[in-house]
């Protein structure tokens, strides 16, 4: 049998091309999870913005609910907190005395 020393260049060359290009779409595969993990990342993120914005509405709903506020003067609208007005109507439904009747105000 007779053995060749020369190099194979031609099986060289194919392995070195074949390992670029598995080296270059493993790289583009890698570029696009990370893109695609930064737009979840960033989208995740803005979410949060509103989610701060109506806890913001909420408190500032909370506040309406638990003040006294004249609306109107001329009309005699005035705000009252929610708890005291359901706590007036229960006592207008029950027949219970308000507190303006105690007064000697008229209802």
């Amino acid at each position: 049998m007779a053995q060749s020393d020369d190099v194979r260049t031609s099986t060289i060359a194919l392995v070195g091309f074949l390992g670029a290009l598995v080296l270059f779409v493993i790289l583009v595969g890698l570029e696009v999870v990370y893109y695609e993990v930064a737009a979840r990342q960033r989208k995740a993120k803005e979410t949060v913005q509103p989610q701060q914005s109506v806890t913001a509405a909420l408190d500032e709903q909370r506040v309406k609910l638990a003040e006294y506020r004249r609306l109107d003067a001329a009309k005699g609208v005035v705000r009252i907190p929610i708890d005291r007005a359901m706590e007036l109507v229960v006592r207008e439904l029950t027949g219970g005395p308000t507190q303006e009747a105690n007064h000697g105000a008229k209802p």
